[in-house]
């Protein structure tokens, strides 16, 4: 009977986080655009942890490798690289980047319509002549979009900040890509929420 109590107040612990997100996703989503000048942006190296990354992809590599990739020219945006060792996908890892809006002064809503576009429009990369339309994504409750083609994922928050993941793990199916995605967003949206608010 105790072990049941015990449990029934995790669950009842982990249920009010995630009510938490999703309330400060909601107001997030509810805000008014802000000038990126005023916004904290916090690193992207801290949106998840090595041991998450191991968990997710199952790494068996000792460690996951961290690399801040911004630019500290550019306040704007924040990239960090996690890699690993793998036998079948050579530098094996994942890149998540932190943005604010950069085109404020012209077009204030440019991270709100950012993904609505990637649906409907759709992304021409380099070489190519049609655009790869992107599919819907449920970013653990922000508004997101992919392309398992272009292995990249979008979701924003609000229309303030736009967060892009990128993969590089060749071995992964369309639904395992996606899978892996839900549980890095909904990490990354805690951690995000965390240094934000």
């Amino acid at each position: 009977m105790r072990n049941l109590f015990w449990l029934f107040i995790i669950l009842l612990t982990i249920g009010c986080k995630d009510a938490n997100v999703q309330k400060e996703l909601a107001e997030m989503k509810a805000e008014k655009p802000v000038d990126p000048k005023k916004l904290k942006l916090p690193s992207s190296c801290e949106m998840i942890s090595q041991e998450k990354i191991k968990e997710i992809f199952k790494v068996k590599a000792p460690s996951v490798n961290l690399k801040d990739a911004s630019d500290p020219a550019d306040p704007k945006s924040k990239s960090c690289f996690f890699q690993w060792d793998d036998d079948d996908t050579p530098n094996a890892g994942i890149m998540i980047q932190l943005q604010t809006n950069p085109v404020f002064d012209d077009y204030n809503e440019y991270i709100s319509k950012f993904v609505t576009s990637k649906l409907t429009e759709g992304e021409t990369m380099l070489g190519d002549d049609k655009p790869t339309i992107y599919k819907q994504f449920d970013a653990g409750g922000a508004d997101g979009a992919y392309s398992f083609q272009q292995a990249r994922f979008y979701w924003n928050y609000g229309n303030n900040y736009l967060v892009m993941l990128a993969f590089n793990v060749s071995t992964l199916s369309e639904s395992q890509m996606v899978n892996a995605a839900e549980d890095i967003a909904e990490e990354v949206n805690k951690n995000f929420i965390k240094a934000v608010r």
